[in-house]
C-alpha cells in the first residue's frame, strides 16, 4: 500500500510536501509550535517554509543574499523585499521614510536597520497588509539569475487566467458581469484596501471610528486595531444590542463595520440581513468577509456593501498560493453614493500566482460540496465524544438560525470545525496522524492550534490568558479544516487520538 503522503509529516517540512510553493508547514506537536512561535536558536531556520505573509522563505533569503552581494550592501543591514514599486513606495510613505531603495527585474528591496524600533513596526505592517513577494516571483528573478535551476513542476491555467477567474467569482456570487469584481495578491491585501480605500472617504465626513464585530481572523482584528484612529470592539456577533448602542453613541461618527461569517474560529454567524438593513438606513458600509463559509455555500452578497474572500483557502484548495478578491455589491446605495477607489492599495496577482489560482479555482464549487458532506459527519461525530466539550461549526445550535438565512440551498455546511476541551489539548494535538499547520480551506485535512498560532502572545503570558478569560475564549481550542478524504478514515483517525487524550 502506497503511504498517504499528507500522513505524519515531518516538523518544519512544507504542506503540501515536496513544493517549493508550499503556504503550511507541519508543526506536528505543541512543542513544536512553541519553538515557531518563540524561534529559539534560530528555530525557524530549519523550516522548509511557512505562512508567507509571516515567513521570511528560503527564495527570499537567497535574494536578500544577492541584493546585498550585487549593490555592495552590508551583510549586517536586514533588506526587505517588495513585489512592487508601487508596495514599496506605500510602505515608505505609511512609515515617512528615509531610507536606500534597489531594484531588481521589479522586486524592490529597501534597506532598514533592525536594531530599529522602527524595524518591527515595518515587519508587522507587511504581514497584516500583504505587501510581501511570494515565492513564484522570487522563483522566477532566482532562475532569470541562474541562482535555481530546476522550477517547481506544476499546472497552471496560462489563457486569459484572470477573466477565468473572475468568471468562476461571478457565476458563484450570482452576478450578471464581473466588474464588480477585483483581485488582490492576498486576502488580507483586499481587506487592507477597502480599510484605507473606506476611511479615506469616511474622514472627510469625520467618520473615524471602525467597528470589529466578532472575534476575527487576527490580521483583520490587527489592521483595524493599530491603524484606525478610533475602534470598538464587539466580541460576540450576537450582541446586536451593543452594536447598536455604539452606533446611537457615535452618531455620525461610525466609518465602518467589519465582520466574518462564519466567523474565524469559533463559527458563529451575525444576523446579517438585519445587520445590513440597520447599517445601510445609517449610511455605514459593513464589510464581509465570507473567507469561511465561501460563496459556494452562501448568497451574501446582497447583504453587505462589500464581500471579501482569500481566495489562497477554498478557491485554491492546495495550499501552494496566496490570492484574496473583493467583491463590491452593485446594489449597494452607499457604493453608488460614494466612489471608492482601491487602486491605490492593491497589490495585483503575480502572474504565476494568477495562472496558479486559475488552475485550482475550476475545482472549488465541487471541492466544497464534498468537504461539506464530511464536516457534517465529522460534528455529528464530535458532538457524541465524551473527550469533547463544544463543538463550534456552522451548524450547531448557537450558529444555525443566522447561517442558513443566507446559504444557498439548506445543509450547506461550513468546511470548517473547531473543537474544545475541558483540559489541555497537548495530549490529543500530538497523537493526531494528519497534517497539522497554519491555513485552510485544502482538500486534504489540516489542524491547527488556533490560538497558539494566532494569539499566542496572548497565550504564552498570565495576563493575555486573563484577557482571553475575561472575553470568555476558551484557548484550548483545536481548528480543524475539514478534507475531501473518506470520511470514516477521518473519523477513525480523531477517535484514535481522542483516546489518547
Amino acid at each position: 500500500m502506497t503511504e498517504n503522503p499528507y500522513r505524519n509529516i515531518a516538523c518544519g517540512k512544507s504542506i503540501p510536501p515536496n513544493n517549493v510553493h508550499a503556504i503550511s508547514v507541519s508543526l506536528p506537536t505543541i512543542q513544536d509550535v512553541y519553538s515557531y512561535e518563540e524561534n529559539k536558536n534560530n528555530w525557524r531556520n530549519c523550516m522548509e517554509t511557512g505562512y508567507p505573509r509571516f515567513f521570511c522563505h528560503p527564495y527570499e533569503t537567497m535574494l536578500i543574499d544577492h541584493f546585498k552581494t550585487h549593490f555592495s550592501i552590508s551583510k549586517e543591514k536586514s533588506l526587505l523585499l517588495f513585489p512592487s514599486k508601487s508596495s514599496c513606495q506605500l510602505v515608505i510613505n505609511f512609515f515617512d521614510l528615509d531610507l536606500e531603495k534597489y531594484e531588481l527585474n521589479g522586486i524592490f528591496a529597501l534597506v532598514v536597520d533592525s536594531k530599529n524600533k522602527i524595524y518591527k513596526k515595518i515587519c508587522d505592517f507587511i504581514q497584516h497588509t500583504g505587501y510581501k513577494v511570494f515565492s513564484r516571483q522570487l522563483e522566477d528573478l532566482l532562475l532569470n539569475l541562474k541562482l535555481v535551476n530546476n522550477p517547481q513542476k506544476e499546472e497552471l491555467f496560462s489563457d486569459q487566467p484572470e477573466e477565468h477567474v473572475k468568471k468562476e467569482l461571478q457565476k458563484q456570487f450570482q452576478l450578471k458581469d464581473n466588474k464588480n469584481i477585483e483581485l488582490f495578491s492576498s486576502g488580507m491585501n483586499a481587506i487592507y484596501s477597502i480599510f484605507e480605500g473606506i476611511n479615506k472617504i469616511q474622514k472627510e465626513k469625520n467618520a473615524t471610528i471602525l467597528i470589529q464585530y466578532g472575534w476575527l481572523y487576527s490580521d483583520t482584528i490587527n489592521i483595524l486595531k493599530k491603524y484606525s484612529e478610533s475602534y470598538f470592539e464587539i466580541i460576540s456577533v450576537y450582541d446586536e444590542k451593543e452594536l447598536l448602542s455604539i452606533i446611537e453613541a457615535n452618531k455620525g461618527r461610525i466609518a465602518a463595520v467589519f465582520t466574518e461569517i462564519p466567523t474565524n474560529p469559533f463559527l458563529h454567524t451575525p444576523n446579517l440581513a438585519f445587520l445590513y438593513s440597520r447599517l445601510s438606513e445609517l449610511d455605514i458600509p459593513l464589510i464581509v468577509d465570507g473567507t469561511i463559509g465561501t460563496c459556494v455555500n452562501m448568497n451574501y452578497l446582497p447583504y453587505c456593501d462589500f464581500a471579501v474572500e482569500s481566495l489562497t483557502k477554498f478557491a485554491s484548495g492546495m495550499a501552494d498560493v496566496m490570492a484574496g478578491c473583493v467583491v463590491t455589491n452593485p446594489d449597494s446605495n452607499w457604493i453608488k453614493n460614494n466612489s471608492i477607489n482601491l487602486k491605490p492599495y492593491q497589490q495585483k496577482l503575480y502572474v504565476k500566482d494568477l495562472e496558479r489560482i486559475a488552475f485550482q479555482i475550476s475545482g472549488m464549487e465541487s471541492r466544497v460540496q464534498s468537504i461539506r458532506k464530511n464536516a457534517y459527519e465529522l460534528a455529528q461525530f464530535f458532538e457524541n465524544h465524551p473527550a469533547v466539550k463544544t463543538v463550534n461549526w456552522s451548524h450547531n445550535e448557537k450558529n444555525k438560525a443566522n447561517y442558513s438565512i443566507i446559504e444557498k440551498e439548506e445543509n450547506n455546511y461550513s468546511g470548517l470545525i473547531s473543537i474544545e476541551f475541558d483540559g489541555s489539548i497537548e495530549k490529543f494535538y500530538n497523537a493526531l496522524e494528519l497534517p497539522k499547520g497554519p491555513s485552510l480551506g485544502t482538500e486534504f485535512t489540516l489542524v491547527m492550534p488556533y490560538f497558539y498560532l494566532a494569539h499566542y502572545e496572548l497565550v504564552k503570558s498570565e495576563e493575555g490568558r486573563k484577557i482571553l478569560s475575561e472575553k470568555n475564549i476558551n484557548w484550548e481550542l483545536i481548528r480543524i479544516s475539514v478534507g475531501t478524504e473518506p470520511i470514516k478514515e477521518l473519523i477513525n483517525i480523531f477517535e484514535k487520538a481522542l483516546d489518547k487524550s
